[in-house]
């Protein structure tokens, strides 16, 4: 049994219509939509995208579907059969959007479930979906799903609503395809519409940073990966991880073909890649398996984001894609967007990770919280040099990382905050709750600890205020330098 889903597009009105067939169930049931989406901790209310639920009874007629509450409805007994409409015209990487050249689904903003048949496989029929033939121009279809052409329709499936939920797919005319194959894993790379201006390069770094990271854990989740890059001509910044992809969308094309567009857009598939052990399965058990009827607060948003946002920047130095110089301007970045944050000082960033759920992603009341990607990340470095001191530089981060993935990440069990400092801990062979109550629970100045950390790493850090009050750092090597280990 399985959930088979038939999608249709209408670009004119940039609508998708959905016509799906459950199994049949002898009592009345729910039909949920998602309120969230992984990769963005805050209520998304994707129902407000959703023009009309259908019922559709075993002679064809059909009925408007009453709400439940505010993502559901209420499906009557002996109905197997629903279609709803879904408005689909936002661009970005965590979005659904159908335009002329685009087919482009993230199906935790469109698909239903029933919340009590979770574990039932999907089957998604693309039925208006013509695919380009051998060394023919047209459409092609790229997505982590398993897939295959039935009577000229593509087919895609997904084993359950978890899976699902967390695979999108990227369909256009314009989509250019490369791939590489590191350790075993074939890694595919697909970019719709701006091509960057040397892809050769774009491909060899990607190869760079993944050998590095895969070198780092050991092992791989998964024997395949897709990066799907989404590069219009209009203004677009934006990345999300998946389980077994990422979808990452930049532009205008003329930033796309620039060098700072190129190394952003490296710098976030760092980033992204690293995802797919930190996060898509070394998961806070408050996202093990992932709610999607409700928010999920949890205060690990400095290990999920902030551990990923060094790593992934650490990662491009070890990898050789940018040396030590380009190394420090990342962190010069992140440092002054540190201390230039009042919130870090007032809001813890565990507490400041819970409260994602009620204001965002927005800056919200300044000087109210912390970013657990920025002040994740400091802490992040911060807990990274005191391992390598603690172990005269024979364990890292890296390597609590790499245990974190063997004891929680593979078998997919809920990380909790006593896992997660226990194993450091382990690594750094003493304890490093100083850190912990100081930098993740409470809300201490860390700019001597900064200091501290950067001289035992050969670097010297000064800071000075600009006219406009604003904290402006120095980031430079000693003499001899000693650039920060992987």
């Amino acid at each position: 049994m399985s959930v088979q889903v038939k999608v249709t597009r209408d670009v004119e009105r940039q609508k998708l219509h959905f016509n799906a067939t459950f199994p049949a169930s002898p009592e009345p049931w729910t039909l949920h939509l998602p309120t969230w989406r992984p990769g963005r901790y805050e209520l998304a209310n994707f129902a407000q995208y959703v023009m009309w639920v259908k019922g559709i009874a075993s002679d064809g007629a059909e009925s408007l579907l009453s709400k439940a509450d505010l993502h559901s409805w209420h499906v009557p007994a002996g109905v197997q059969r629903v279609s709803w409409l879904f408005h689909a015209d936002i661009l970005n990487a965590g979005s659904t959007c159908i335009e002329p050249d685009l087919f482009y689904v993230n199906p935790v903003n469109c698909f239903m479930y029933d919340v009590e048949r979770q574990e039932l496989p999907y089957e998604i029929r693309l039925a208006d979906l013509t695919l380009a033939k051998d060394e023919e121009a047209g459409w092609e279809l790229a997505t982590a799903l398993p897939w295959a052409l039935e009577a000229g329709t593509p087919v895609l499936r997904a084993r359950d609503v978890q899976h699902v939920m967390d695979a999108p797919w990227v369909a256009s005319p314009k989509l250019w395809h490369d791939s590489f194959r590191e350790q075993g894993v074939n890694f595919h790379m697909w970019v719709h519409d701006t091509l960057p201006s040397d892809p050769a390069r774009f491909v060899a770094e990607h190869v760079a940073f993944t050998r590095a990271q895969l070198s780092c854990f050991g092992s791989f989740p998964t024997e395949e990966y897709h990066f799907l890059y989404l590069f219009p001509d209009r203004d677009v910044r934006h990345g999300v991880e998946h389980e077994d992809s990422t979808v990452i969308a930049l532009g205008p094309a003329k930033r796309v073909q620039s060098e700072e567009g190129h190394m952003e857009i490296i710098g976030i598939a760092s980033h992204e890649l690293y995802h797919a052990w930190n996060v898509k399965r070394i998961r806070p058990a408050e996202w093990t398996p992932y709610d999607f009827t409700q928010a999920c607060p949890s205060e690990l948003g400095y290990i999920a984001e902030g551990v990923t946002t060094y790593m992934g920047d650490l990662f491009l130095f070890e990898a050789g894609v940018v040396d030590l110089e380009g190394w420090c301007a990342l962190m010069t970045r992140l440092l002054e967007r540190h201390l230039n944050n009042p919130g870090r000082l007032n809001m813890s960033v565990a507490s400041s990770s819970f409260d994602t759920w009620l204001d965002g992603y927005r800056v919200g009341v300044r000087g109210r919280k912390g970013s657990i990607y920025v002040e994740g990340a400091i802490l992040a470095f911060l807990c990274d040099c005191r391992i390598m001191t603690l172990t005269h530089g024979q364990a890292s981060l890296s390597t609590a990382m790499r245990l974190l993935w063997e004891r929680f990440g593979r078998p997919r069990t809920g990380l909790t905050a006593t896992d997660y400092w226990d194993v450091l801990t382990e690594v750094a062979g003493q304890s490093l709750d100083d850190l912990r109550l100081a930098h993740a629970e409470g809300t201490e100045d860390t700019w001597m600890p900064l200091v501290d950390a950067m001289t035992s790493q050969g670097l010297s850090l000064t800071k000075r205020m600009d006219d406009q009050g604003l904290a402006r750092v120095s980031l430079t090597p000693q003499n001899p330098p000693a650039p920060p280990m992987a």
